[in-house]
């Protein structure tokens, strides 16, 4: 937060305008796609021991809710990651690792699933271009 701030703080004084936006997804942690996390470890250079080990964590998680003593019927988890695990934030970030560059003309800001994408707009056309990097986020969200 404090590096985009003092960039900024700079446009500002400097007599520019920012585009800001900050991206909150929803339950991003819980709709990480298992068959396209995995694709993304298969194209790292993990070793592919490590890879099939965290392949075989998903399966057959299942999951339930309890309201007061009411129990709901098991069901299978068939997406996300776990939330409060080490390695769940990890996977998380190879998950979305490549976002930034679906930005072309502005810059981004990545902090768990805390996003901020941000421009210096000095002309219109700036603000043409953010809107294109903003529709670009929108495309890799339904890809």
């Amino acid at each position: 937060m404090l590096s985009a701030f003092e960039t900024w703080t700079k446009w500002t004084d400097d007599g520019y305008g920012i585009d800001i936006v900050y991206l909150d997804c929803r339950k991003t942690y819980d709709s990480v796609s298992h068959p396209t996390l995995m694709e993304k470890l298969m194209n790292t250079n993990i070793d592919s021991a490590v890879v099939k080990w965290i392949a075989e964590l998903p399966e057959g998680r299942r999951m339930r809710v309890k309201v007061r003593v009411e129990l709901s019927d098991w069901i299978l988890v068939l997406s996300g990651v776990p939330q409060g695990s080490v390695l769940g934030p990890l996977l998380f970030l190879i998950f979305i690792n490549h976002l930034p560059q679906w930005i072309r003309d502005g810059m981004m800001l990545l902090f768990a699933d805390d996003t901020k994408t941000y421009r210096k707009i000095m002309e219109v056309k700036d603000e043409v271009l953010f809107q294109q990097d903003l529709d670009s986020l929108v495309s890799w969200t339904r890809k």
